[in-house]
C-alpha cells in the first residue's frame, strides 16, 4: 500500500471509521505473533511483539483506524501489511494532521499517535530505521499536553462503606461462586491487582502461609505483592473450596448446580468475566463499577494511610511514581495542611 497525504481531501469531509472487526484484529496479533507473519509486515508486527494481547489488539486497531480515516485505503489488513520503514517524514506529518481532524478529544488523539509512534519506535530498535528518521516521525506525532482535572482521581475510587456492604453480602451467600468472586475482588482492592493479573495468576504463586503473591505485570516485570490479613483470608476461604490442585488460581465454575471449583481443564477467567463479577457483586443505582477503580480504591487508601509513593508503586506495579501519583485523590486541602506543619524563621 502507498500511504499518501491527505492534504488534497477537504477537512470536514475526514470521518473517524467505525472500530475493524475483533475476529480481523486477532486474526492479525496472531499472525504478528507468529514466527513468520505473513500478512503482517515486519514493521507492524515489531510494534506488537511483546507485551498483552489486549494492547496487541489495541494498538493494530488503532494504526488500521488511523489510516481508514483518510480514506486512502478500505482495508484494515492493506494497512497492516504496509511497510513502515520505507514511508517519508511527509506521511507521519500527514497522518498527524488526519489525527487531528478527526477525533475531538485529545486523549483520543494522544491514544491513536501513540499506535503509529510504536510503530516507529520497534522499526527504531529493531534497525529498520535510522535514528535520524525515525526522530523526524516521531517528532511529527507529538502528543498533546492534557491539563491535570484535579479532581479526576477523586471519582471512581469506591467508598469503604460500600466495599465492606458487597464483602458482606457475599459472606451471606454460601456458594463456591461467592467465595471466588470474595477472593477476586480482595485481590483487586487490597491488593491492588489489574484484572488482567488476576486471570494469569497459579495457585503456585501463591505462598504457602498465603503472605506474599508473586504477580506478572505489563511487560512481564514480575513482582512479590504482600497481601493483607482480609485478603490471605479470602484467599483461605477460596482455596477451601477450589483445593490445592496445580493450576489458575481463580477457576471457572462449573455449570450444574451446585457449582464448584473446574480446575482439571486448567481454564482460567477472561477479562470480561472478571469485569462481570465486579459489576455482579457492586450493584447499585450509581454508575457500575469496574476492576479499575478497585485497584484506584487500594491506591488511594495506601496513601491516605500514609504509605509513601516509592513504595505504593513497587506494589502496584507502576515503572514510573508519576502514573501511581495519578492515582492520589487526595486534593488541596490535604496539600495545604502538609504546608502548615513547616516551620518557616521568618521574623
Amino acid at each position: 500500500m502507498d500511504i499518501e497525504l491527505y492534504d488534497g481531501r477537504v477537512e470536514a469531509d475526514l470521518t473517524a471509521p467505525v472500530r475493524v472487526p475483533t475476529e480481523l484484529v486477532r486474526a492479525a496479533v496472531d499472525d504478528a505473533r507468529s514466527p513468520v507473519p505473513v500478512e503482517v509486515h515486519r514493521s507492524v508486527a515489531l510494534s506488537v511483539a511483546r507485551g498483552s494481547e489486549k494492547t496487541a489488539r489495541l494498538r493494530l486497531e488503532r494504526l488500521a483506524r488511523v489510516v481508514l480515516a483518510t480514506g486512502q485505503v478500505d482495508s484494515p489488513a492493506a494497512v497492516w501489511s504496509t511497510d513502515w520503514a520505507a514511508l517519508p517524514a511527509e506521511v507521519y506529518q500527514s497522518l498527524d494532521r488526519s489525527i487531528g481532524g478527526v477525533w475531538d478529544a485529545a486523549s483520543t488523539r494522544n491514544a491513536m499517535r501513540d499506535s503509529v509512534r510504536a510503530v516507529v519506535r520497534a522499526c527504531r530498535d529493531a534497525g529498520l530505521m535510522d535514528h535520524g528518521t525515525a526522530t523526524v516521525a516521531l517528532s511529527a506525532l507529538q502528543p498533546e499536553k492534557i491539563g491535570r482535572d484535579e479532581d479526576k482521581q477523586a471519582r471512581g475510587h469506591i467508598d469503604a462503606h460500600r466495599v465492606k456492604a458487597a464483602f458482606e453480602a457475599l459472606a451471606a451467600d454460601p456458594s463456591a461462586t461467592a467465595r471466588r468472586d470474595s477472593a477476586l475482588i480482595a485481590l483487586l482492592v487490597g491488593a491492588g491487582l489489574r484484572r488482567g493479573e488476576t486471570v494469569t495468576l497459579d495457585l503456585s504463586d501463591v505462598d504457602a502461609a498465603r503472605e506474599t503473591l508473586v504477580v506478572t505485570g505489563k511487560g512481564g516485570v514480575v513482582r512479590s505483592v504482600p497481601l493483607a490479613p482480609g485478603v490471605r483470608r479470602a484467599l483461605t476461604a477460596w482455596l477451601e473450596v477450589r483445593g490445592e490442585g496445580a493450576g489458575p488460581l481463580l477457576t471457572p465454575m462449573s455449570k450444574e448446580v451446585p457449582r464448584v471449583a473446574v480446575v482439571e481443564t486448567g481454564r482460567r477467567l477472561s477479562v470480561d468475566a472478571v469485569a462481570a463479577a465486579v459489576r455482579r457483586r457492586f450493584l447499585g443505582e450509581s454508575e457500575a463499577v469496574r476492576p479499575h477503580d478497585l485497584r484506584r480504591t487500594f491506591v488511594g487508601d495506601l496513601l491516605d494511610s500514609g504509605a509513601d509513593l516509592s513504595t505504593v508503586s513497587k506494589i502496584v506495579g507502576h515503572s514510573n511514581p508519576a502514573t501511581t501519583a495519578g492515582y492520589d485523590r487526595r486534593g488541596i486541602a490535604t496539600r495545604r495542611a502538609a504546608v502548615d506543619r513547616l516551620s518557616v524563621p521568618f521574623v
